[in-house]
């Protein structure tokens, strides 16, 4: 197992990847965080980012088995200027912030063995 600074400096490094953060699942609350250059708002959007992530990936779950379908194995957001991808790890979440252009199936390969590490 992993220290979640390893875990997160390597999603961080990962090509496209903006943000890397390990959120508590149930309380919403950043476990650990890459630290990205920027505005000083990074913080508040990062928290923001955080508690709605795990609180989004927390109804998916709920959808998931209500549909008889298990866990879910990976969350994408897809919006205009990015992608939010959240991977469950216990009682744990990653989430990245990802740019548009960025290879996704690298980003989840690498978010899904963060996870396993994690675990």
């Amino acid at each position: 197992m992993k220290d979640v600074s390893q875990i997160v400096g390597g999603l961080s490094r990962v090509p496209g990847v903006t943000v890397a953060m390990i959120v508590g699942a149930v309380d919403g609350l950043i476990v650990e965080a890459s630290q990205v250059p920027g505005a000083q708002t990074d913080g508040d959007r990062k928290k923001h980012t955080a508690a709605l992530a795990a609180y989004l990936y927390s109804k998916v779950t709920r959808a998931s088995n209500a549909a008889r379908l298990g866990i879910p194995a990976f969350m994408r957001l897809e919006a205009e200027k990015g992608h939010i991808c959240v991977v469950g790890a216990r009682d744990l979440v990653l989430v990245t912030i990802v740019t548009p252009d960025a290879n996704l199936g690298r980003v989840r390969l690498e978010m899904m063995t963060a996870a396993r590490e994690a675990a």
